[in-house]
C-alpha cells in the first residue's frame, strides 16, 4: 500500500532500478484476440497450501491518521465477520507521526499511537480476532525512523556527548563529512531526492537521512539489532503478516523482511513487499514473498483507483486483455502464493483523507459490488484498503459488497485456492459467426479438492444484456440446474451446450454446477 505522497519520488528513483527485466508473470501464450473462441484454458492448481488461500475479504484501518480505536474495532469484531470481513489489516500497529505517510512514519516503534489504545487494547483485539477465526496484518516500516522521535532524539543527544556504542547511536549511521557515501542497499530503497546526509545541529554531525528521518543502517549489527528487537515486539502479539515498506531484493534486509517474519513465531505469514507486483513475481517469490499486487507496475505509475475491473469497465482492456490481466492470480496459485487487489480507493490527505471522499464509479452501488465479484471471484485477495471510505459507503452498497465476500468465504470454488479456467463467452447464439462481446467474460472455477465448481458470468455493460457461454470442454454437465451462490435459490437451468444468462448493467452470476467428473 503505497501512499500518494511518495509515488512521484518512487516513479524515477526506484522503478527501474528495483530488477533485472523478467519475462511477465502471467507469461503464457497471448489471449486470442477478441471475436474467435477461446480455446478452454488450462486451470492451474497450487503446489502447495496456505491459510491465505483459503479465505478473503481485508478490511484495512488507517489508524495513526484517523484515531481509529482498537477497542471499537474489537467490538465490531462479530458485524465484520458477517459481511465477509477475515483479515483484519492495520496502517501501523506502532506510534506514527499524522503529518508523514499518512501516519505510518514511525515516532515510537513500541507502543500504538495512544488515541488508537494501549499496548493492551492491541493485545485484546488480535487475540479476539484470532478467536474468531480472522487474521490481523500489517503496515509496517523497518527501514528508517521518523526525524520527530524520541528514540532518534536520544541518539543525537548521546552522540553529542561522545557515545558512539549506545543502541540509539549504533542504530544510525553518521559522518562529519558529507561526502562520505550513504548506506545503502541494492538497489536502493529511496530516489536520490529522499536519501543522503542530513546536518544535526544537535549531534554536531551529519546523519543519513532515507524517506522521513534516520535510516537503519543494514551494513552494521546496531541497526539490525535494532530491527529485530522491533520486529520481533510486534510478532510477539501474534500478528499474521506484513506488507513492508517500499522494498529490496538485498541479502543483507532479507532476514528482517522474510526470514525473521517467518520463522520467529509459529504461525504462518502473509508477506508481502510494497514495490512486489505480478510483473516480477518469480523474482519476489524466489526471495521469499508469498503474496504480491495482482497488478504489474501496480505502485508507479499506476494510481490506487485503477485494478482489472476499472480497466474493463471503462473501456481500457477488453474481455481478452482481462483475462491475460487475471492469469497473474493463477501463475501466483501454481506458486502456493497468492496475489492481492484492493477495491479502488485514494490516500491523497488533501483530496482524500481530510475531506473523507475517495474515488467512485458511475453507479458505485451497483459496479463496486461486480468488482467484487469480479476480482474475489477470481481468486484474487481482495477488500478495503480504507476503512474510512468504506463507512461512508450506502447501506445498499455495504451489503451487496459483503454479501459477495461472504459468498465466496462460503463456497470452496471461489477461494483462491480454486483453481480458474476462462470459458468462452459474449458470442450471439442466432449469429455464432459474428464474434465475441468484448464487454462480457466467463469463467470456471474449481476447489482444490475437486469436489465443487461454479461458473462465474459477467456483464461490463451499462445496459442489460443476454451472456452466452459455452460449455464444450469445460466439463460442466450441460442438463442440469445450477444453484445461485449469491442471491440464493436456483439458477437459469442449464439446456446444452450453449447456455444463456439475462443480466443487468454490470450484472453477474455466481452459479454452483456439476461437472461429469462429480
Amino acid at each position: 500500500m503505497r501512499s500518494s505522497r511518495m509515488s512521484a519520488a518512487l516513479c524515477g528513483g526506484l522503478g527501474l532500478a528495483l530488477i533485472a527485466p523478467l519475462s511477465s508473470a502471467s507469461g503464457n501464450a497471448p489471449a486470442q484476440a477478441t471475436g474467435n473462441r477461446p480455446a478452454a484454458a488450462h486451470a492451474t492448481t497450487a503446489v502447495q497450501g496456505s491459510e491465505f488461500q483459503n479465505l478473503n475479504g481485508f478490511m484495512w484501518y488507517y489508524n495513526n491518521y484517523f484515531d481509529n480505536k482498537f477497542k471499537d474495532i474489537e467490538k465490531d469484531l462479530d458485524n465484520l465477520k458477517s459481511r465477509g470481513i477475515r483479515v483484519l489489516g492495520f496502517f501501523t500497529p506502532y506510534q506514527g507521526n499524522k503529518a508523514n505517510c499518512d501516519g505510518c512514519s514511525p515516532v515510537d516503534f513500541y507502543r500504538p499511537s495512544p488515541q488508537s489504545g494501549s499496548m493492551q487494547d492491541w493485545n485484546h483485539l488480535v487475540a479476539a480476532a484470532h478467536g474468531k477465526g480472522m487474521k490481523v496484518v500489517t503496515y509496517m516500516i523497518n527501514i528508517y525512523m521518523d526525524e520527530t522521535s524520541p528514540f532518534f532524539k536520544k541518539a543525537e543527544k548521546e552522540y553529542a556527548a561522545g557515545d558512539r556504542t549506545s543502541r540509539e547511536v549504533s542504530s544510525f549511521a553518521w559522518t562529519k563529512d558529507p561526502n562520505t557515501p550513504v548506506p545503502n542497499l541494492n538497489p536502493q530503497m529511496a530516489s536520490d531526492d529522499w536519501t543522503g546526509w542530513k546536518w544535526s545541529k544537535t549531534a554536531g554531525a551529519y546523519y543519513w537521512k532515507l524517506w522521513f528521518g534516520p535510516g537503519f543502517d543494514f551494513t552494521k549489527p546496531g541497526g539490525r539489532t535494532e530491527v529485530d528487537r522491533m520486529e520481533k515486539f510486534w510478532f510477539d502479539t501474534g500478528i499474521d503478516g506484513v506488507i513492508w515498506d517500499v522494498g529490496t531484493t538485498d541479502e543483507r534486509w532479507k532476514h528482517d523482511a522474510i526470514d525473521l517474519p517467518k520463522s520467529y513465531t509459529p504461525n504462518e505469514k502473509w508477506l508481502a513487499i510494497e514495490q512486489a507486483d505480478s510483473g516480477t513475481a518469480s523474482v519476489w517469490q524466489q526471495y521469499g514473498v508469498n503474496t504480491w499486487h495482482q497488478s504489474k507496475g501496480s505502485v508507479f505509475p499506476e494510481n490506487d483507483a485503477s485494478n482489472d475491473y476499472s480497466r474493463i469497465v471503462n473501456g481500457t482492456t477488453d474481455a481478452d486483455a482481462l483475462e491475460e490481466a487475471l492469469r497473474a492470480t493463477d501463475t501466483a496459485r501454481a506458486m502456493g502464493a497468492t496475489t492481492y487487489a484492493w477495491s479502488i480507493w485514494g490516500d491523497d490527505p488533501d483530496v482524500n483523507l481530510k475531506p473523507h471522499k475517495y474515488p467512485t464509479y458511475p453507479d458505485d452501488d451497483v459496479m463496486r459490488v461486480q468488482e467484487a465479484a469480479l476480482l474475489a471471484g477470481a481468486g484474487i485477495t481482495y477488500g478495503s484498503a480504507m476503512n474510512d471510505q468504506y463507512i461512508r459507503w450506502s447501506k445498499k452498497l455495504q451489503t451487496g459488497w459483503g454479501r459477495v465476500l461472504q459468498t465466496v468465504n462460503s463456497n470452496a470454488a471461489l477461494l483462491p485456492s480454486a483453481s480458474r479456467s476462462r470459458v468462452t463467452a459474449g458470442f450471439d447464439t442466432s449469429n455464432p459467426s459474428s464474434g465475441l462481446d468484448p464487454k462480457v467474460y466467463a469463467m470456471r472455477r474449481t476447489s482444490a479438492d475437486g469436489k465443487q465448481t461454479a461458473l462465474l458470468l459477467y456483464n461490463f455493460h451499462n445496459t442489460a444484456a443476454k451472456v452466452s457461454v459455452d460449455l464444450d470442454g469445460t466439463g460442466i454437465r450441460t442438463q442440469q440446474t445450477p444453484k445461485d451462490l449469491y442471491n440464493g435459490g436456483n439458477g437459469p437451468a442449464i439446456d446444452g451446450r450453449a447456455y444463456t444468462v439475462d443480466l443487468p448493467a454490470y450484472g453477474f452470476k455466481i452459479l454452483q454446477v456439476s461437472t461429469t467428473g462429480n
